[in-house]
C-alpha cells in the first residue's frame, strides 16, 4: 500500500472509531481528556505497527485494546500515585509536632545572613 492510500485509509478508520473509543475508555478513566491522549497513544502506536505489518482485519478491536491496556496502565499508575501521596502525607503529619518551630525563639534570633542585613540596614528610615 502506497503512503497516500495508507494515510488516507488510517484517516478514514480513525474518524470511524474515535468516538466509540473515546467513549469506552471514559468509562474506565472517569476523564474525557485522559481519554482522548490515550486513545491518540494507541492511534500514533498503530500507526506505527501497521505501516510494518499491515492493517489488522478488524482495525477498531486493535485500537480498542490497546488504548485500554494504555487506560490500566494509567489507572495503576494513578493509584500508586495516590497511595504514595497519602503515605507522604502521614509522614509529614507525623513528624510535624516533633520538627515545630519555636516562632518565638525565631522572631528574636538575629539575622544570620549578612546580605540581607544590609539590605535592612539600607533601607532603615533614619538613612
Amino acid at each position: 500500500m502506497s503512503r497516500p492510500e495508507f494515510d488516507r485509509t488510517i484517516e478514514a478508520i480513525w474518524r470511524i472509531e474515535s468516538p466509540r473509543l473515546i467513549a469506552g475508555i471514559a468509562r474506565m478513566v472517569r476523564d474525557v481528556g485522559v481519554a482522548e491522549e490515550l486513545a491518540q497513544d494507541a492511534l500514533m502506536v498503530a500507526i506505527e505497527r501497521w505501516r510494518h505489518d499491515g492493517i489488522p482485519t478488524p482495525p477498531g478491536a486493535w485500537l480498542t485494546t490497546t488504548a485500554k491496556r494504555r487506560a490500566i496502565d494509567w489507572l495503576r499508575r494513578a493509584q500508586r500515585f495516590a497511595g504514595k501521596e497519602q503515605a507522604i502525607a502521614h509522614e509529614y503529619e507525623a513528624g510535624a509536632g516533633a520538627n515545630a518551630i519555636d516562632v518565638d525563639a525565631a522572631i528574636d534570633d538575629d539575622i544570620g545572613d549578612d546580605l540581607l542585613r544590609l539590605v535592612f540596614i539600607a533601607c532603615h528610615p533614619v538613612l
